[in-house]
């Protein structure tokens, strides 16, 4: 298996050096493993947050090598985020990573993560075999220490493959695809239709997809990696662009971890408000997801290119 936080931490974040957050680019998100369990030990530039961290570990997968082991602290969306290339591998059951960044967000928009230097490593044992222990060990070049270490409660990890919603197989193989901003696109795979996908991935959970095909249809997808609807589930929910509610027609299952957003007749019913809008908010029962609708434009016309591909 491959598996991947407070007025402190904005005096940890100000102090922190701004380099470019890599492990932080969510395009390049291949997927996730959850493991729960407690945190036994959590130190930020020498600082104990220990009693603040959470009690699930993400383990983030990216398609150019790099991993990240990411914490939550406290419940306000911050967290933590251990950074670097997968290492050594002792044997079948160990994987050792080294470390060259930690990762603060927030969680407030508006407010960019910002990334520690360092040095050091990680090292953990096969999650499919019960207890184990994820631990990491890092130095700033400051002398500032940075540790982590999280017990699993056995359970298996839950694995999220993020590529399935982004990029849903591609017809042509790399041929069809195309990423502006931070959205990424690609034909659909035997789609008699000749549809094509463009995904912007709004956190390690969410995504929002847009989907056209040669008939001039054109839909919202949401993807949720926390819903579990049924296929005869009933959705009800509210679409806004820019804070202005838009009239559904409906909302449709499409699995159960995504959801189509249904409009009227016509067929830029729901293309021009997207293109011309800067945030989409959608809400269904308690969950609310918004996102910044920058670089739309210019990723619906690429959307349009594929679909119109010899």
């Amino acid at each position: 298996m491959r598996f991947s936080v407070t007025t402190s931490l904005l005096a940890l974040g100000i102090a922190s050096c701004a380099l470019p957050s890599r492990a932080q680019d969510l395009s390049n998100l291949n997927g996730m493993a959850a493991l729960t369990g407690s945190c036994e030990k959590l130190i930020m530039a020498g600082r104990d947050f220990s009693d603040h961290c959470g009690s699930q570990i993400i383990h983030s997968i990216y398609n150019n090598g790099r991993t990240g082991f990411t914490v939550t602290l406290g419940d306000k969306g911050t967290v933590a985020t251990f950074s670097g290339l997968e290492g050594a591998k002792p044997d079948a059951d160990t994987q050792l990573q080294d470390l060259d960044m930690v990762i603060f967000n927030l969680g407030i928009e508006g407010v960019p993560p910002t990334t520690t230097a360092v040095k050091g490593g990680c090292g953990y044992s096969n999650p499919y075999k019960g207890p184990m222990t994820i631990s990491c060990q890092a130095t700033s070049s400051k002398g500032e220490a940075y540790l982590l270490q999280f017990r699993s409660d056995g359970s298996p990890p839950k694995m999220t493959d993020l590529r399935k919603p982004a990029l849903d197989a591609r017809k042509d193989g790399a041929g069809t695809a195309f990423a502006v901003g931070e959205w990424v696109g690609s034909a659909m795979a035997d789609d008699p239709d000749r549809g094509c996908l463009v995904t912007k991935q709004v956190d390690r959970k969410t995504a929002v997809m847009l989907y056209a095909n040669k008939n001039e249809a054109f839909t919202i997808n949401i993807f949720n990696r926390d819903w579990n609807f049924g296929s005869d589930a009933q959705v009800t929910g509210e679409l806004a662009f820019d804070g202005k509610l838009f009239p559904l027609s409906g909302i449709s299952v499409r699995n159960e971890q995504i959801l189509t957003l249904e409009a009227g007749a016509e067929e830029e019913s729901l293309e021009a408000p997207v293109k011309n809008s800067s945030k989409l908010t959608f809400r269904t029962g308690k969950k609310r997801i918004e996102t910044k609708l920058s670089d739309s434009a210019e990723a619906i016309e690429k959307l349009w290119d594929c679909v119109d591909r010899e």
